[in-house]
């Protein structure tokens, strides 16, 4: 939704402001604290491949300590915008536009990116280490989240946060979608042993949601409509770059859920 030359400011503000309004589906994040959730949000929002040392997370992390850690302590949210034929809204590179060893990146603000989107997913990064369960907690309630990313390590089986994560996006009725991350030189017995365990949580009776795999646009458009009763997979590296593109067809495909501004002026 770029302006014309012609738009006055006013009409510049009530286009971002609409767009943020009706044409913007909010995504919780969350995961256990070696998932890779910082990162990926980093890599789906600037379209620059990590490292394999986490350098993608650089991007958004803005506190010294979440630096120097490589643990998210906060809440914060980042926009991902698309064009309406579902193409991102990309920043400007500097060096190679693939990966962050020889790139720098003049990152749009949120104003530029509501402004040339036709639409916007807000993905809202939320602490993965069981210390900070309760900001987690209090992030996913008042997040008004419209769907959540279940981050889950494919190397390692899935942990009890993740159990703590699942329940808490079923008890506050938010679908959501699997997110097996790191499947790059992931052993493919680490990688089915971790998909049978978290499947085998999905269809425990208190979540009661049927697994089902993603891997391309066709599967997308399976499941866009259905997550009442499935729950997504999608494998990704945000080294390799494999599964990104399914993940941001996904995110671009999924219906709204909430009327955000209905809430807003409610509570005005």
């Amino acid at each position: 939704m770029t302006s014309s030359p012609g738009e006055s400011e006013d009409d510049s503000v009530r286009s971002v402001s609409d767009t943020m309004s009706n044409r913007n589906i909010r995504v919780a994040v969350v995961g256990n604290v070696d998932a890779g959730k910082s990162t990926l949000i980093g890599t789906l929002t600037t379209t620059v491949l990590d490292d394999g040392r986490g350098k993608s997370r650089s991007f958004i992390t803005r506190l010294i300590h979440e630096i120097e850690t490589g643990r998210t302590s906060s809440v914060s949210s980042h926009l991902l915008g698309f064009k309406s034929n579902g193409s991102t809204v990309a920043n400007e590179h500097e060096g190679s536009a693939t990966t962050t060893a020889n790139c720098r990146i003049k990152q749009k603000t949120e104003h530029e990116i509501a402004q040339e989107a036709d639409r916007v997913v807000t993905l809202m990064d939320l602490a993965g280490h069981e210390k900070y369960l309760k900001t987690t907690i209090r992030g996913v309630s008042m997040g008004m989240a419209d769907y959540a990313l279940i981050l889950v390590n494919s190397r390692q089986p899935p942990t009890h946060m993740t159990r703590h994560h699942l329940n808490l996006c079923c008890v506050f009725g938010i679908p959501t979608i699997v997110v097996l991350t790191k499947v790059d030189g992931c052993p493919s017995h680490a990688k089915r042993n971790t998909k049978l365990e978290m499947s085998n949580m999905l269809r425990s009776p208190e979540i009661g949601k049927r697994p089902y795999v993603v891997r391309n646009e066709r599967d997308v458009d399976t499941v866009k409509d259905k997550l009442h009763t499935l729950a997504p997979f999608v494998e990704v590296s945000s080294v390799t770059g494999e599964g990104l593109d399914v993940l941001r067809n996904l995110l671009f495909s999924l219906p709204k859920r909430r009327h955000h501004q209905v809430r807003i002026i409610s509570q005005e």
